[in-house]
C-alpha cells in the first residue's frame, strides 16, 4: 500500500503530487490568492480539479457578497456621462430677446422675494398673534412665486425660514407648518434641478445594491460549491461589472438579469479551464 506524504505549510495542505488543499478558514481573497500562488505551471491556471479544494464556507460566501456589493456600489455611484448641450445660435435676434426676457424675469423674481424678506426680518423682533398673521401672509405670497434655484441662492430666503423663530418650538403651529412646507418644496426643487438625492433615496439605493449582491452570490454558489471555482467566478463577475460600465448600469436598472450575467461568467471560466486542460494534454503527449 502506497502512503501519500503531506507537508503542512500554514493552513495549506500540499501533496507531493502537486495538488493543493485549503482548510476553508482563510478569507475569500486570501484563498483566491493562495490558489493562484501555488500554481507552478502558469500564473492563472484554470484547470484545477474540483476535488482538490474544500467546499465554500459561510465565511467565504460573506466575503463574496462583500466583494460584489463593493463593485456594485461603485457602479451606482458613477456619475452619469454629461449630455452634450446644444449650443444655441445667439446671433439670432429672437433668441437674444428671449434670453433678455428670461434674465429680466429672474431679476424681477429676486426683487419680489427680497421685498418680502425685509418685513419678515422685522417681524422677528415683534412676536405675537399679529406678527404671526403677517408672517403667514408673507408665506402665502412666497408660495405663489415660482422661486428658482438661482433666486434661493441670491436671496437666502430659505435660510431665513429655517430660523428657530419660524420653525422652532417657540413658533406657533400654523407658522411652523407653513414655513416647513415652503422649505420642503424648495429643497425638493433644488435637489431635482441639481441632481442631488435625499437620504431616503440613498438608503433605497444601498438596499438595492445589497440585495443584488446577495442575489448574484446565491446564483454563483448554486452552480459552484468548490472554493476554487467559486472564487474565480466571483472575480470574473466583478471584473465584468467593473470594466464594462454598461453591464453594471443595466443590472442596476433591471435591464439585465443576474442569472444571465452569472451564467456568462461561469461559461467564461469553464471555457478557460477547458482550454488550459487541453493544452496540458497536448504538451504531455
Amino acid at each position: 500500500m502506497r502512503w501519500k506524504r503531506f507537508a503542512e505549510v500554514g493552513r495549506l495542505t500540499l501533496q507531493v503530487g502537486g495538488s493543493v488543499q485549503l482548510d476553508g478558514t482563510w478569507s475569500f481573497q486570501a484563498q483566491f490568492k493562495a490558489l493562484g500562488a501555488c500554481n507552478q505551471e502558469a500564473p492563472d491556471d484554470w484547470s484545477f480539479k474540483e476535488n482538490s479544494v474544500k467546499e465554500v464556507t459561510d465565511r467565504g460566501r460573506k466575503e463574496g457578497i462583500t466583494r460584489l456589493q463593493g463593485v456594485l456600489a461603485e457602479c451606482s455611484e458613477r456619475a452619469p456621462e454629461p449630455k452634450k448641450r446644444k449650443i444655441k445660435d445667439l446671433d439670432n435676434e429672437d433668441d437674444q430677446k428671449i434670453l433678455e426676457a428670461l434674465g429680466e424675469a429672474e431679476l424681477e423674481l429676486r426683487r419680489n422675494v427680497k421685498a418680502l424678506l425685509a418685513p419678515l426680518k422685522e417681524l422677528e423682533k415683534h412676536r405675537g398673534e399679529a406678527s404671526d398673521g403677517a408672517a403667514l401672509a408673507i408665506f402665502r405670497q412666497l408660495r405663489r412665486l415660482n422661486v428658482t434655484v438661482d433666486t434661493l441662492k441670491a436671496t437666502r430666503i430659505a435660510a431665513e425660514l429655517n430660523k428657530p423663530c419660524w420653525r422652532g418650538s417657540q413658533a406657533s403651529s400654523a407658522v411652523r407648518s407653513a414655513a416647513t412646507a415652503l422649505i420642503k418644496n424648495w429643497r425638493s426643487m433644488y435637489r431635482s434641478e441639481t441632481g442631488q438625492l435625499d437620504e431616503k433615496s440613498d438608503a433605497s439605493k444601498a438596499r438595492r445594491v445589497r440585495l443584488l449582491a446577495v442575489d448574484l452570490e446565491e446564483k454563483v454558489f448554486d452552480a459552484c460549491h468548490k472554493m476554487g471555482e467559486y472564487c474565480r467566478v466571483i472575480e470574473l463577475l466583478c471584473q465584468e461589472l467593473d470594466q464594462c460600465r454598461d453591464t453594471g448600469d443595466n443590472l442596476l436598472q433591471g435591464n439585465v438579469s443576474g442569472h444571465d450575467l452569472v451564467t456568462k461568467s461561469i461559461g467564461r471560466f469553464r471555457l478557460r479551464a477547458r482550454a488550459v486542460k487541453d493544452k496540458k494534454a497536448e504538451s504531455s503527449r
